[in-house]
Order: C-alpha cells, then sequence, then structure tokens
C-alpha cells in the first residue's frame, strides 16, 4: 500500500521527445496499446537514437491531454527528458511539460509490468485521490533508483 499523505511539491518545467499515442483506459485499449510503445521504443532503438541528445536518465512515460479523468482519452508519450531548444529526432515528439503541483509516489519494487499497474488501479480506487487529481500532466519515471509517479494534484 502506498502512504498518500505524500509532500505536495511544486515541479519545474522540461521537455521530453519520444513517442506518442492518443488512447483510453477502456477494457482491451490501454493494456495493449501502452505496451506496444515500449515494445516499438526499443524496437526501434530510440534510446540509441537519443544518446547525443537526452538531458538526463530517468525514462519519462507522460500521460497528458486528458478528455476528462482516467476514463477518457488521454495522450501518452514514452520518452527521454531534452533542451527546450532541442531539434526533434525524425519519428518523434517533443512536449514541454510546465510547472504543476502534484505529490510523487515510489513504486514498490518489482517488474514494472506487474507494479506499475498495480499502483495505477490502486489510485483509480481509491476514494480519496481521484477528488483531489487535476488530470493535467502525470508521469512516471523510470531509473536506476526505481519507479516513481507525479500525480498532479489539488
Amino acid at each position: 500500500m502506498y502512504d498518500w499523505q505524500e509532500p505536495f511539491v511544486t515541479t519545474e518545467p522540461f521537455t521530453v521527445m519520444g513517442i506518442q499515442i492518443r488512447t483510453s483506459n477502456k477494457p482491451g485499449e490501454a493494456d495493449k496499446t501502452i505496451p506496444a510503445v515500449y515494445s516499438r521504443f526499443y524496437k526501434e532503438e530510440i534510446p540509441k537514437k537519443m544518446e547525443s541528445v537526452r538531458k538526463f536518465d530517468p525514462l519519462f512515460a507522460i500521460y497528458a491531454k486528458y478528455e476528462s479523468d482516467e476514463t477518457g482519452e488521454y495522450d501518452f508519450l514514452l520518452g527521454y527528458a531534452v533542451d527546450d531548444n532541442q531539434t526533434i529526432v525524425n519519428g518523434l515528439i517533443k512536449i514541454q511539460i510546465p510547472s504543476q503541483q502534484g505529490r510523487y509516489f515510489a513504486i514498490q519494487p518489482g517488474p514494472p509490468e506487474e507494479v506499475v499497474p498495480k499502483f495505477w488501479s490502486e489510485i483509480w480506487n481509491h476514494k480519496e485521490i481521484p477528488k483531489i487529481r487535476t488530470y493535467k500532466i502525470d508521469w512516471e519515471e523510470y531509473s536506476e533508483a526505481g519507479i516513481r509517479v507525479f500525480l498532479s494534484t489539488k
């Protein structure tokens, strides 16, 4: 179980470049489309293509442009932070993440394909968290230190 009383923080703005899709959490959609993005990301050797342009190491999974809440459509982008003025690598998308207010949650250790969906399921089913989410931009960070999730909240 997670500590739902994580400290409220204000993030610095940053820019991420990677592969983007539009998806939703309807049954059979995100659970297929998002793993397909990860597969494509590595099959097309995106980390290698971005080696000279990425700013720092965490791999970001960005959730943005929510249609409504977790039940509507949203953009999903998988990529790395880059300088704001970085030229776009062919075939990729670049988005700016503005400064936001919210909370970071450390994901329990384990295989990402198991622990990350479990975390999101707990978020969606928690009685208080959905009430304080702003559905602006959320993200997951994957690094050697582990996985953490940022939720934009009030």
